[in-house]
């Protein structure tokens, strides 16, 4: 056997996809070349053909070298009463063993135990292999068919042998509220990018009490959800990295987020008040807030001043150990998942200690989280830990208040997250927890529209044989960290739960290829969670997606991402409101697309121009004139709906009335689908051409850092926005009847 097949072999049991299609059709097959990087990052020894013959051995008998898997998902039937769909789990004995009784235990979430006991020679052999001229069989074990949902341990016993493994038990589908399977409402609302939020009481940015104001304000005209950006923790040390989908950690919140003066201590605090009233400390925060980009590192060091004096008045008016209230609900916080919690707040001190050094600059000891050195300085900075365990507290206590505010409003939703893709590599997520990653790849997208030689987003993947090993725990634990106070969540790059696509270190999409995930326990977990939370998911399958695939989503009651720009026929022609799917959020367009007006006015074009993206007058023009054709087809498909006259006119510099008529067209067409979700975007409410994030840049234009041109106040209150509203809720109220 030649090293080619030992190693096609390998990577292809290793989850090495061998081969994919482009969106243009191209046939794309996987190189050795990336085979070889791929699975030595993956931990596979492939020096020789020996090596790789002894790694493929070990992939390929690791199951029946153990007798039970660490995990073991199962889903109910979802009817009545709901009973396990498949209740068996495979066990692995030695043939010769293969007689007597197989003892079993599950240990139930709840606290609970089952036992029981069952003859082998009553069980089904699925399989058998020789393991080191080992005859062994895989026996498929009955299990109770009314075990409950949860994540619980099953133990097996035969003989003197015991092993352990994780039992989860997932429903058949993700979380559906009441009105979307019975009443089929049709709920709109606002998406904003709250870092970009005005206000004259916030301190440079938005926080969380402009949150609460945006929440109450959309409820007030009826609509039922406001959609946030990644709220995922970033580098306070490190300004110039904003972009919330390349965050430190997806398990923790942004605490620049947080509204210091809602903090309850800062109302006890005269030294804190003393300081925010300084003339100087009050000329900062103004000048702060008079900014259109964010001063990033200006906030941050505002925000920091304040939090840390509010933090040692927090723990002399409430001293560790003590009975008091605040006290209590902070130990509380703490205690809850107190290792996660405490590694993270260990990274984040670390962070600032070592400042401005990323992690891969820190001295050696210090970049494991398990090493002697690192408790250490947990010891000698506990106060610095504890200061970073008090910012999340409060981020959490603030978030979860501006989600009280969507439930006392009676809104349908309330928040909606949004769940990154990835971390960055030099982040807390990658440093607390570094064998759920593959550190040595990084990840992106194959060539597409938005980029003709494919997209390397910087980040490593999620190890996929590790979060089995693991019982896919750290997938859990950021699926609970961002369906916390959410009535809903979006989950970025959704089909990475089926495969991802690796790029090599220093390579671009056209050295990448697909790696499976296992899709069929991910979706299970996810909807898990999903009931658990009461939260709806709305999973974002854009670019090149597996056959398929959209529909395994809608059977598993995940909500399409339909953005009207993609939503087009083959000819470009603009799809009619009615063809959109009842489980879907139909949107006008993304963070990373042009706005409304942008769109219409060419301004992405303009900037492409001015950065080098577009390299001459000649390919300016041509854009240009395929940005013409583009709005015809968006009149005529608004035409269509008699929402715009047939004379509107196609050029791009028209007049203010005119571009509110068109947007109010477009949010008016997106109104009557059938989508069970509309959320439209503020910076389209306002006719801004800002465009929030524009892909292939990094320097060359200021992403997520743009603040929105007016005060949020002066945008709810104004009669444009209830007029706005009142035209989406019309309609929606006639797309429900």
């Amino acid at each position: 056997m030649d090293d080619d097949t030992l190693l096609s072999r390998l990577a292809e049991r290793a989850g090495i996809e061998s081969a994919y299609w482009d969106v243009y059709g191209g046939h794309h097959k996987t190189s050795d070349d990336t085979r070889r990087k791929f699975l030595s990052a993956m931990g596979y020894s492939i020096d020789d053909d020996d090596a790789i013959l002894a790694s493929l051995n070990e992939i390929e008998e690791r199951p029946w070298r153990r007798m039970l898997e660490p995990v073991t998902v199962l889903r109910t039937t979802g009817g009545a009463p709901d009973c396990v769909l498949d209740p068996k789990i495979l066990v692995v004995l030695p043939e010769e063993q293969a007689d007597g009784e197989l003892g079993w235990s599950i240990d139930l979430e709840d606290g609970q135990r089952l036992d029981g006991r069952m003859d082998i020679c009553d069980l089904s052999v699925v399989e058998k292999r020789s393991i080191n001229n080992v005859p062994r069989i895989r026996l498929a074990t009955p299990l109770p068919e009314n075990l409950s949902q949860g994540y619980h341990r099953i133990s097996m016993r035969h003989g003197q042998s015991v092993q352990e493994g994780a039992l989860i038990i997932a429903p058949p589908s993700a979380y559906r509220p009441g009105w979307l399977s019975d009443s089929h409402k049709k709920v709109w609302g606002i998406a904003c990018q709250l870092y970009a939020l005005r206000s004259p009481s916030n301190w440079g940015m938005g926080d969380f009490s402009d949150l609460s104001a945006l929440c109450e304000k959309t409820a007030h005209h009826g609509g039922g959800v406001v959609g946030l950006p990644p709220l995922h923790s970033l580098f306070p040390t490190r300004p110039e990295h904003v972009s919330p989908y390349s965050p430190s950690s997806r398990l923790s919140i942004n605490p620049l987020y947080i509204d210091v003066t809602a903090i309850p201590d800062y109302a006890e605090c005269p030294e804190a008040q003393r300081i925010v009233g300084d003339a100087d400390f009050a000329a900062r925060i103004e000048a702060a807030r008079q900014t259109n980009v964010i001063a990033f590192a200006e906030v941050s060091a505002l925000k920091r001043q304040i939090c840390d004096v509010l933090f040692t008045h927090f723990e002399k008016a409430n001293p560790p150990g003590g009975s008091s209230p605040r006290r209590m609900d902070y130990e509380r916080f703490a205690t809850e998942d107190r290792d996660r919690k405490n590694r993270l707040a260990l990274f984040s001190a670390l962070q600032e200690h070592f400042a401005p050094l990323s992690v891969e600059q820190w001295p050696a000891a210090y970049r494991d989280p398990g090493s002697t050195e690192a408790a250490d300085f947990a010891i000698k900075h506990e106060r610095h830990v504890r200061f970073h365990l008090y910012l999340q507290w409060e981020a959490e206590r603030q978030l979860a208040a501006a989600a009280n505010t969507c439930v006392r409003a009676g809104m349908a939703i309330g928040l909606y997250r949004d769940l990154a893709v990835g971390v960055a590599p030099d982040g807390a997520d990658a440093w607390t927890t570094p064998e759920a990653f593959v550190t040595d790849v990084r990840f992106g997208a194959p060539p597409d529209p938005l980029g003709p030689v494919g997209q390397n987003w910087g980040m490593p993947p999620f190890d996929p044989n590790q979060l089995y090993e693991k019982a896919y725990g750290p997938y859990v634990d950021m699926l609970r960290a961002n369906m916390r106070h959410a009535g809903a969540v979006r989950i970025d790059h959704v089909m990475w739960l089926q495969h991802m696509f690796w790029i090599p270190l220093g390579g671009d999409g056209r050295d990448g290829a697909y790696v499976r995930y296992p899709l069929d326990d991910l979706l299970a977990i996810l909807a898990l969670e999903s009931r658990r939370n009461r939260c709806l998911v709305v999973g974002e399958a854009l670019g090149t997606v597996p056959e398929g695939f959209r529909e395994r989503l809608a059977a598993e009651g995940i909500l399409s991402y339909c953005l009207m720009q993609f939503e087009r026929h083959p000819d470009g022609l603009y799809k009619r409101p009615d063809t959109y799917p009842v489980l879907a959020l139909a949107t006008p367009a993304s963070h990373d697309l042009p706005t409304l007006a942008g769109f219409w006015r060419e301004a992405d074009i303009q900037i492409h121009r001015e950065i080098g993206l577009i390299t001459s007058d000649g390919d300016a023009a041509d854009r240009r004139a395929a940005r013409a054709h583009e709005r015809d087809l968006l009149i005529a498909s608004l035409v269509d709906q008699r929402l715009l006259p047939p004379d509107f006119p196609n050029a791009a510099d028209i007049g203010d009335g005119e571009m509110k008529t068109l947007i109010a067209a477009v949010h008016s067409f997106l109104a009557r689908s059938p989508a069970a979700m509309m959320v439209v975007n503020l910076e389209d409410i306002l006719s801004s051409t800002t465009q929030v994030n524009m892909p292939g840049t990094i320097d060359e234009y200021p992403n997520w850092r743009q603040k929105l041109p007016v005060d949020l106040d002066r945008i709810l209150d104004a009669k444009s926005f209830a007029a706005a509203a009142g035209r989406i809720r019309a309609e929606r109220e006639r797309a429900t009847a």
